[in-house]
């Protein structure tokens, strides 16, 4: 429950997929759930978005 709440993904549906995941991994303890949780590569959450508009030079006066 602490990975679904940290991901901010409240749903049952969430927590059986990880649940899966940890199957198809074939983890059977605690163990070897932080062992793979810590060797994995964070996932970005957000990607940057491009900067929208013009860039406006500083000395730019509006008249």
């Amino acid at each position: 429950m602490n990975i679904v709440c940290a991901n901010n993904k409240r749903r049952l549906n969430y927590v059986f997929g990880i649940l899966r995941n940890w199957e198809n991994e074939s983890l059977l303890t605690l163990e070897e759930i932080d062992s793979y949780h810590t060797n994995q590569k964070p996932v970005p959450k957000h990607r940057q978005s491009p900067p929208t508009g013009r860039h406006i030079p500083r000395g730019f006066e509006l008249v």
